[in-house]
């Protein structure tokens, strides 16, 4: 999976197919790929993207990882996901863990 900053992309090298994104998926999507591995909690995410004053609920949080899991299973995106860690928040995961 691959982020194209200059054109707000997503793209899957192994399918050849791209989907553009909106300004808070693009958001979202570079904040979990440069934290890889590490669980981000709704709150963290919440407070990166919309920031700390922000009125965004917690399920904006649930409902933009919805998006993005959508245009990854468009793309074809495989070995790469987002899952929730129950009670805890998001991991975006690759499938060699």
């Amino acid at each position: 999976m691959e982020l194209n900053v200059k054109n707000c992309e997503l793209s899957c090298p192994a399918t050849g197919k791209t989907m553009k994104l909106a300004a808070k998926e693009f958001q979202l999507t570079e904040y979990f790929m440069r934290n890889p591995g590490r669980v981000l909690t709704r709150e963290q995410i919440a407070e990166k993207i919309w920031g700390f004053d922000s009125e965004a609920e917690y399920n904006n949080v649930e409902v933009y990882i919805s998006f993005i899991r959508k245009k990854m299973n468009f793309i074809g995106v495989a070995g790469c996901s987002v899952k929730a860690i129950r009670g805890v928040g998001y991991i975006m995961e690759s499938a060699s863990k």
